[in-house]
């Protein structure tokens, strides 16, 4: 088994870089990736993402691939958290995107619109669905996935980190296959600004995880020159 993991964030044009990210090779057969989006409208977002992080980082000391209960109680201490640390008119507010993986199993979870693809041996195999009006819009067949970036709607997310009542969707683990498997976790200010097929594509040409996001990144900077997003991703390439 081998596993090729490759991070970066970037503040884009914003005054302050909001986003905040975890992710490593804890062995030669097991890691993880978390990414998280400060709601920055709302004040305290990078502290939020902060939070975030870090309780849904607890799999580094984990011997075993955290159930979806496990990750349902990482989700809930963060989001008590930010709720004991909210301050002023504003609330602190965090989407949240996170995968785990340990031998030839995987599981992941996301809260708001930050995602996770999933590939393998080039294909798409799956994808998490946003946590926003948007998606509402697409699942009732009035825009397709690709509009959702140029919606007047677009930002408007329904289930985030820093709620009275959070509602994260934690996947079932799966079983990796024999072949390659890549997944990308990213925030809104990178997947806005390309589609699935060109995801696909560059991670066709990358020998590695680093070559990957150099692409999607080089992709990404080509559109948008006003006003960039925080954009922050994590890509996890496995060779089962």
């Amino acid at each position: 088994m081998k596993i090729d993991l490759c991070k970066y964030t970037d503040i884009g044009t914003r005054r302050e870089n909001e986003d905040s990210l975890s992710g490593c090779k804890l062995t030669d057969s097991r890691g993880f990736a978390v990414v998280a989006d400060g709601l920055g409208s709302h004040g305290g977002g990078a502290d939020a993402s902060k939070i975030a992080v870090e309780a849904l980082s607890r799999f580094r000391i984990e011997d075993k691939l955290p159930t979806q209960e496990q990750i349902m109680a990482w989700m809930e201490d963060a989001n008590s958290e930010i709720l004991c640390k909210r301050d002023g008119p504003w609330h602190m507010k965090t989407t949240a995107v996170a995968l785990y993986f340990d031998g030839n199993k995987a599981i992941w979870a996301h809260t708001g619109d930050s995602r996770l693809y999933h590939f393998y041996n080039g294909e798409v195999a799956d994808l998490t669905l946003d946590q926003s009006v948007c998606q509402l819009h697409v699942l009732q067949g009035e825009i397709t996935r690709q509009q959702i970036p140029m919606h007047p709607d677009r930002s408007k997310v329904l289930y985030v980190l820093g709620e009275e009542n959070i509602k994260p969707k934690i996947h079932e683990p799966v079983k990796l296959q024999r072949g390659r498997h890549a997944f990308l976790l990213c925030t809104d200010g990178l997947w806005e600004r390309l589609c699935e097929e060109e995801i696909m594509m560059d991670l066709h040409w990358a020998d590695s995880a680093a070559q990957w996001l150099s692409s999607l990144r080089t992709r990404a900077n080509l559109r948008k020159y006003d006003d960039v997003d925080n954009n922050t991703a994590v890509a996890v390439i496995i060779e089962v």
